[in-house]
């Protein structure tokens, strides 16, 4: 999987509906998450960062975290406690179905309604609520599955 490459045009494009700024620092740190091949953590990304010479606090990261978050730049991929870009063309992050490689965690962000309507639909009728509007699916990649992983 190459890295991800969100242009300059969709990062902007939250910031300016939402009248949020991209600082240099949020777009440093967006940067790196982009140019990741799979979820990156927190301290990962401190690390990185120290190594193109910024350093930047935890607190700092997790707020930047936060910023991007909220904003539509990133995905938490709660089941890796890790971040990565977005890359859909979804308004709202509602409807999102991400599934993560349980051997090298890749993941791949899947923005399809009517999946995720059906999954919803019947969890509901086993009584079963879902609290997030993400659902996060643990599978095997194809590179992963082509060299013999499970």
């Amino acid at each position: 999987m190459t890295p991800h490459t969100p242009s300059d045009k969709k990062a902007a494009q939250p910031s300016q509906e939402e009248g949020a700024r991209l600082t240099r620092l949020r777009r440093d740190i967006l940067d790196v998450i982009c140019a990741e091949n799979a979820p990156v953590k927190a301290y990962d990304l401190i690390e990185r960062m120290r190594g193109k010479g910024r350093r930047v606090t935890p607190t700092t990261m997790y707020r930047t975290l936060e910023f991007l978050l909220q904003n539509g730049f990133i995905h938490r991929v709660n089941f890796l406690n890790a971040y990565l870009p977005c890359t859909g063309k979804h308004k709202n992050h509602t409807a999102l179905l991400l599934f993560v490689c349980s051997e090298c965690g890749q993941t791949r962000e899947i923005d399809d309604a009517q999946l995720y309507n059906a999954m919803h639909r019947r969890l509901n009728e086993l009584g079963i609520y879902l609290k997030d509007s993400r659902i996060e699916i643990q599978a095997a990649c194809q590179s992963c599955r082509a060299s013999g992983n499970p």
